[in-house]
Parts: structure tokens; C-alpha cells; sequence
């Protein structure tokens, strides 16, 4: 039986600071990414701390979406109400 790979890519929106846990999140996305031409693109947006959108991360279908959201979950975001994106998260505030 062949194993169903995932695929997802991501983008930086320029100008925007990276969150505290982005190389996490570039190295999850990076364990799910693909070769493959997505059929769909389900954007998943990312807020640093500061509560811009400074990352998406493209997921093909409502499998790889609901694995970017667990994951992201899983650090500590926060799911946030959108209408710009299929879904929007927040990374959790610094703790110093």
C-alpha cells in the first residue's frame, strides 16, 4: 500500500517579523512538503507576536490543513476568527 505523502509549502509576507517559534513551524512544514503540484490551496495564516500575519503556509486539502492546525495547536496558538484565510493562528506570547 503506498503511503499518502503530504504537501504543503509556505510563505513569508515581507516586511513583517518572524515569530519566536518559526523554525518549528518551517520545520514541520518542511517534514509535510512536497514535490507534487498541490491540487488546492487552503491558506493557513500565521501571526507572530505582534499579531501580524507574517507567514501562510499553503495546504492541499482539508487532511493537510487539519495536520498544519493540530500541529500549530500543539505549540501553543491560537486559533483567531478570519475571513481573509481558510484558517488564522496566533503563536503564543513570549515568556521571559
Amino acid at each position: 500500500m503506498r503511503r499518502l505523502e503530504g504537501n504543503m509549502r509556505s510563505k513569508l509576507i515581507g516586511g513583517t517579523a518572524r515569530a519566536e517559534i518559526d523554525p518549528q513551524i518551517m520545520e514541520f512544514v518542511s517534514k509535510h512538503a512536497c514535490a507534487r503540484k498541490p491540487l488546492m490551496n487552503l491558506r493557513v495564516g500565521i501571526k507572530n507576536e505582534l499579531g501580524e500575519v507574517y507567514r501562510l503556509i499553503l495546504a492541499d486539502g482539508i487532511i493537510e490543513m487539519i495536520r498544519a492546525d493540530k500541529f500549530l495547536m500543539s505549540l501553543g496558538c491560537v486559533e483567531e476568527v478570519t475571513d481573509e484565510f481558510d484558517l488564522v493562528f496566533r503563536v503564543p506570547a513570549v515568556r521571559r
